[in-house]
């Protein structure tokens, strides 16, 4: 039996100080909590640190959830290696050496003379070391469970969490707050809708922040819709870059687009909460569990109306929505990453665990070329260094993050310590953030095809301009001698024209089975052909500037939203053309 009396858990955005470490939440549905990553770029980063208070003194029994990333390749090799300190004292056991998946590996015995210590972990290489949990036991018969709802159930009854009664009661609930749900939640809480926006990260932006760095696409405010669009305006950044070195994260703007979210009266903003669970009645979603990292609280939200903005299509998938994902043959994720001239000779390990590209061509080598017939400097790290097409985009999504991570070390060594190019340069920047085109799409009352796009079907409720041409990605055959371990990891992008603009009906933005949810973004009720052109962000936006209005309407009628469509089109049309444009910025 394990019990707080003689047990300590520690989740790691518990802690006081991150030091080097950066906190990732992209996994959390694969291995149940987000996790500090040593993201050095190869040179170990600063500790990161927290004060714990141990339930009494006595010897205690050390297991660290953690994990070999490179053991699903290489398991001879671990690079990823940290130690733990407890009041500057190093324990001896090197963690994420053991496993191929995460799992916990066993510490050893510790002894505790003083209950309160200082916990660090310690970056031994700068080559992307994980760690999820850090686990305290006197009891000698106890082994963590590996199941991850058991790992959670383990958690919260540890952190004496294993019910609450506090619940949030909002209008409308926002998942994920990239472009499509930043739109999604001002427009809410701007028709009077009290509304709360869930962000699992500390940024808000998605692929078009700091941490990501893609640029927006796709155009605004047509008609005979002028003002859809007003929302994605507010949010076009002054300057922008799309490769290399001058892509800077301040270009993203984050503080501006997290400060908008902060203004708006109506509109609660949880950053760094983490959606953990879903509760549904019959065909309504009715409540929402989140998972607080900074204070490792769980909480509860409930409301009438729910939007689905996170991408991944999570809330949906945890709800039992109706969903479709192409797990082999869809496009991939991207991590990019750029070179960065310091002016002098700067060295590079050898990674002899990362892809080996020696007797690979690959863009960004010597007289190689890309897909815009570039050489060089400007073919390195950018969105065709894509990895995960022919994986399940959810079940191996930090896989092919990893591989995305491999390809560039490869890459990197192969050109400074075989080729003996590059020199001077460093890599600058990697975004340990990915960012994703595909996984699940949500299925509504209209499923838009390709064919509705190129023939021009026009449906009643069309409302959003689509602008983007079809573009949809795919391994590129000419750099298959680098794919020999099975994963491509550059691709190439199919473009197809149509006449533009298409508008995409309203009934592609609520789900066919859940009367309560809408979505917005690239899980919207499209098929894989037809997300070629509704994925860019700027579409999305727009996406979720509707949602706003067909949701009051939903409050104002006390109505779902499919009855928007049924008894209220008229409404919501009219509504739609009868907002003026407004350009905040100029549009890039």
């Amino acid at each position: 039996m394990i019990n707080k009396n003689n047990s300590l858990i520690i989740g790691m955005g518990n802690f006081d100080t991150f030091g080097g470490w950066l906190l990732d939440t992209q996994f959390v549905a694969n291995m149940g909590f987000p996790y500090l990553l040593a993201h050095g770029i190869g040179e170990p980063v600063d500790d990161a640190t927290t004060k714990v208070n141990f339930p009494e003194k006595g010897i205690y029994r050390m297991f660290v959830y953690t994990y070999n990333w490179v053991a699903p390749w290489k398991p001879q090799y671990a690079p990823g290696r940290f130690q733990i300190k407890l009041n500057q004292n190093t324990i001896d056991k090197e963690f994420g050496t053991e496993n191929d998946n995460w799992s916990w590996e066993y510490g050893g015995e510790v002894e505790i003379d003083d209950t309160n210590a200082t916990l660090s972990l310690c970056d031994l290489t700068g080559f992307e070391g994980r760690c999820g949990l850090i686990l305290f036991t006197q009891n000698t018969m106890f082994t963590p469970p590996q199941e991850t709802g058991e790992i959670i159930k383990l958690y919260k009854k540890l952190t004496n969490q294993e019910s609450t009664d506090n619940t949030l009661q909002f209008d409308m609930i926002v998942a994920g707050g990239g472009i499509a749900g930043i739109c999604c939640a001002l427009s809410c809480a701007r028709q009077g809708l009290k509304t709360a926006l869930i962000q699992d990260r500390g940024v808000v932006g998605g692929n078009n922040s700091s941490e990501v760095r893609v640029w927006l696409g796709g155009e605004t405010n047509y008609e005979p819709f002028p003002g859809i669009g007003n929302i994605v305006n507010e949010l076009e950044q002054a300057r922008k870059a799309h490769y290399g070195s001058s892509n800077t994260g301040d270009l993203y703007e984050d503080d501006n687009k997290e400060q908008l979210l902060r203004n708006e009266e109506n509109l609660s903003l949880f950053l760094n909460h983490i959606l953990t669970d879903v509760v549904t009645d019959g065909d309504k979603i009715c409540e929402v569990e989140v998972f607080d990292i900074p204070t490792g609280k769980y909480k509860k939200m409930t409301a009438p109306l729910y939007a689905d903005c996170t991408g991944d299509g999570t809330v949906g998938a945890m709800a039992g929505a109706d969903f479709e994902v192409t797990t082999n043959g869809h496009m991939g994720m991207t991590n990019h990453w750029h070179l960065k001239n310091m002016g002098t000779k700067q060295t590079f390990p050898r990674c002899p665990w990362a892809i080996d590209l020696t007797n690979c061509t690959f863009p960004g080598r010597k007289g190689v070329k890309d897909v815009y017939n570039n050489q060089g400097e400007i073919s390195l790290g950018v969105w065709f260094w894509e990895s995960g097409c022919e994986l399940d985009p959810i079940d191996n999504a930090e896989y092919a993050r990893d591989t995305n991570l491999r390809a560039m070390y490869g890459a990197v060594d192969c050109l400074k310590n075989v080729d003996n190019d590059y020199e001077n340069y460093k890599i600058g920047f990697c975004g340990h953030i990915g960012g994703k085109r595909e996984s699940r799409r949500l299925f509504g009352d209209v499923i838009l095809t390709k064919s509705d796009v190129y023939k021009g079907t026009i449906f009643e409720d069309s409302c959003i301009p689509s602008t983007w041409n079809f573009d949809v990605h795919y391994p590129d055959k000419r750099f298959y001698g680098a794919f020999y371990e099975g994963d491509g990891f550059i691709t190439k992008d199919y473009h197809e024209r149509f006449n533009k603009p298409y508008f995409v009906p309203y009934r592609c933005l609520y789900s066919r089975n859940l009367s309560n949810m809408f979505m917005a973004g690239r899980n919207v009720s499209v098929s894989h052909d037809a997300l070629g052109t509704v994925r860019v962000m700027r579409t999305g936006g727009m996406m979720g500037e509707v949602i706003g209005y067909a949701a009051a309407i939903c409050k104002s009628e006390n109505t779902l939203p499919r009855d928007v469509y049924s008894n209220h089109l008229d409404k919501l049309m009219s509504t739609l053309k009868g907002i003026p444009k407004i350009m905040k910025k100029d549009q890039i």
